[in-house]
């Protein structure tokens, strides 16, 4: 993306954060109305603003086989980060309420071709996978977003097999 249109992106993504009007009775409903004039550029406008996402998914471990599941995914641009190491999870669940985000998450599973992964319309505070136990969970600046964080945290605690490993990047 070139500099001038990075910077229409940008003006693009601040004119909705400013001037959108935030509508819904459900959680859901109020962050599809909130992202769906940003889903678009979401990831080239966020990456300079949350730190520490790079550095939380370089400095977890994948196994061949593992379970992982992103509670809170967006744009799914969480699994781009893994690289190559994103083939060794026998499959990868990218969870979002948000509809606007998910449809980026999935037209980049098609893009990607990445036959292992799911794009899931769901809560994070009651997605179970048909597994039911994983071994890795992730929060990415998505705790921040959830009503009833301590909930999501203690149903990430549920999924995760013994040994399993919780990963959260947020703004707290």
């Amino acid at each position: 993306m070139n500099y001038l249109s990075a910077r229409l992106n940008d003006v693009k993504t601040v004119w909705q954060l400013l001037a959108s009007r935030i509508e819904g009775q459900t959680h859901a409903e109020r962050l599809n109305s909130f992202y769906q004039g940003q889903a678009a550029g979401y990831d080239q406008f966020r990456k300079r603003l949350l730190h520490g996402r790079c550095e939380m998914f370089e400095s977890l471990p994948v196994s061949s086989g593992d379970i992982w599941v992103d509670l809170g995914t967006g744009t799914g641009e969480n699994a781009e980060l893994w690289g190559q190491r994103l083939q060794q999870f026998q499959r990868a669940y990218l969870v979002d309420l948000c509809q606007p985000l998910l449809d980026v998450c999935s037209q980049r599973i098609s893009d990607r071709g990445w036959s292992n992964v799911s794009a899931v319309c769901h809560d994070a505070t009651s997605f179970t996978p048909p597994e039911t136990q994983v071994d890795l969970v992730t929060f990415s600046y998505s705790l921040t977003m959830i009503p009833d964080w301590f909930q999501a945290v203690n149903h990430a605690w549920d999924l995760l097999r013994p040994g399993g490993i919780l990963g959260i990047v947020d703004f707290y």
